[in-house]
């Protein structure tokens, strides 16, 4: 049985420390992957707040499967996110997803280094957005959410063919924009 198993399990048992400990793994990137579908942080802290009472409320009916944690959630939270915005009668904003990514500062790198990395961190991000929107959806399920190619496919209705011929296109269309653009060489 894997951790995680054991600490579902626990949980299910109602060990208040498994429970922090699933909230303490899975926070940052359900957190991530919300703010990048609503691009609120006070609305996106709420839904993440909501992802993860719905998941504790139903986690006694909860059946251990194939299918990681972080994926039942981020079913969760795809189904929060859609509700949000069927509440508000309109459609979600596309996001820049640097505003959501930890920014963390490299003592060793000077600031006109540091301003350069975020200005490419940036136009890689835009280049993701002008993805089209399967591919945009892969990369930020995969690299964002950090999801299996599996577990991608289970919440994208697709193969996992499908997923890795999706992931790959997006990977080359984005090294022909980065090539194109001059952030690759």
């Amino acid at each position: 049985m894997t951790d995680e198993k054991i600490l579902i399990t626990k949980a299910q048992e109602g060990d208040r420390e498994a429970l922090d400990t699933l909230v303490s793994s899975y926070w940052q990137p359900i957190y991530r992957f919300i703010y990048s579908k609503l691009g609120n942080e006070d609305d996106a802290k709420e839904i993440t707040q909501d992802t993860f009472m719905k998941a504790f409320r139903s986690l006694p009916q909860y059946k251990i499967q194939d299918v990681s944690f972080k994926s039942y959630l981020g079913r969760i939270a795809i189904n929060s996110v859609t509700d949000f915005w069927r509440k508000k009668g309109r459609t979600p904003q596309s996001v820049n997803i640097t505003e959501y990514q930890e920014s963390i500062l490299d003592k060793r790198e000077n600031p006109e280094e540091h301003t350069l990395r975020l200005e490419g961190q940036e136009q890689i991000a835009n280049l993701v957005e002008s993805l089209p929107e399967e591919q945009r959806e892969t990369v930020k399920l995969r690299v964002i959410l950090g999801l299996s190619i599996r577990d991608v496919a289970l919440q994208m209705n697709k193969t996992e063919s499908a997923i890795k011929m999706l992931q790959q296109r997006a990977l080359k269309n984005l090294r022909k924009m980065c090539l194109d653009v001059g952030i690759l060489r």
